[in-house]
């Protein structure tokens, strides 16, 4: 059986304790990361600053990058313990895409 690549959309909160370049740095390291373990199509987006709606680890601002990529599932561990590690990271949530179907109706 060959292994397929699944699409994935990463949300990774930042503490705004960053300037926009150390940002866009951080968001291309773990761009350059993942086509390292073999992801492609790797989209990074910076989604701002936005007001948490409750304070995690001190911060009540957080800024937010989105990182869509496609990746061999059993390589997504080494994504998540990259990014748990990373003292920079308030949060984060990774989330499989599925296919949107279109219907048509007759």
């Amino acid at each position: 059986m060959k292994n397929s690549v699944a699409r994935y959309e990463s949300l990774l909160i930042f503490s705004s304790d960053y300037s926009p370049k150390q940002l866009r740095f951080l968001g291309y390291y773990y761009a350059k990361t993942l086509r390292e373990w073999g992801a492609s199509k790797i989209h990074v987006r910076y989604r701002g600053k936005r007001s948490l709606s409750y304070n995690i680890k001190g911060s009540k601002i957080g800024d937010y990058i989105e990182i869509r990529f496609n990746l061999l599932p059993s390589n997504l561990a080494l994504y998540q313990s990259l990014i748990k590690l990373d003292n920079h990271i308030l949060r984060s949530f990774i989330r499989k895409k599925t296919s949107n179907l279109k219907f048509s109706v007759n």
